[in-house]
């Protein structure tokens, strides 16, 4: 059995009830019915954690996972909503480097045993980049779930537009690269890995 994904830059994750035809139905499990999917991934949902309301998260019939910017306001953010009827995730992970740490626990993914975490990340040292780990990972640009089947990683890409940024935006490439590569190696007896991305790009 197939499941349908549909990939969205929101800008901003109210902003889709402001046109049609969901300015009439404003909710979400209005707005999935119409997609039809099984599983829709937003990028851009511009939010931080004090701020989720309890429509966007306790969704009908779904269940929703974020990575949110640690410290900048109305930027970056990636969810994924899964419709449970038809796809629950064995497991569910933020970032790109394995820094983070799952909720309600001190220890990282990647330093999670084995059989407990979806793998692939990069080890101290093997990022040549000059931005710490944990400054990739705190602006909420990666949702990776593993499901029976396959591996999903909603992404949001940093822009190009700005030169001071471009050592972040290098670094966070490099490590979304690294971990693609190790994961579908890793995975690669039984799994597909899919990179759902909104990668911005810029004409020089």
């Amino acid at each position: 059995m197939g499941f349908r994904i549909t990939s969205w830059n929101v800008n901003g994750i109210r902003n889709p009830f402001g046109y049609q035809p969901w300015r009439e139905k404003r909710t979400f499990q209005a707005m999935f019915d119409i997609l039809e999917a099984d599983i829709v991934v937003m990028q851009e949902t511009k939010i931080q954690r004090k701020d989720l309301q309890d429509d966007m998260v306790l969704v009908p019939g779904w269940d929703v996972y974020f990575s949110l910017p640690r410290h900048k306001k109305g930027y970056s953010g990636v969810a994924i909503y899964t419709r449970n009827a038809t796809c629950a995730p064995i497991r569910a992970e933020e970032g790109v480097t394995g820094i983070l740490c799952p909720p309600r626990s001190s220890t990282k993914f990647r330093d999670l045993p084995s059989d407990q975490q979806i793998g692939g990340y990069p080890r101290p040292g093997q990022l040549s980049g000059n931005v710490e780990e944990l400054e990739l990972d705190s602006e909420g640009r990666c949702v990776i779930l593993e499901f029976p089947a396959f591996v999903l990683l909603g992404v949001y890409s940093p822009a190009n537009r700005n030169e001071a940024r471009d050592d972040f935006r290098l670094g966070f490439l490099e490590a979304l690269d690294f971990l693609v590569r190790e994961m579908t190696v890793a995975k690669s007896l039984s799994y597909g890995t899919y990179v759902d991305a909104s990668i911005l790009i810029e004409k020089g």
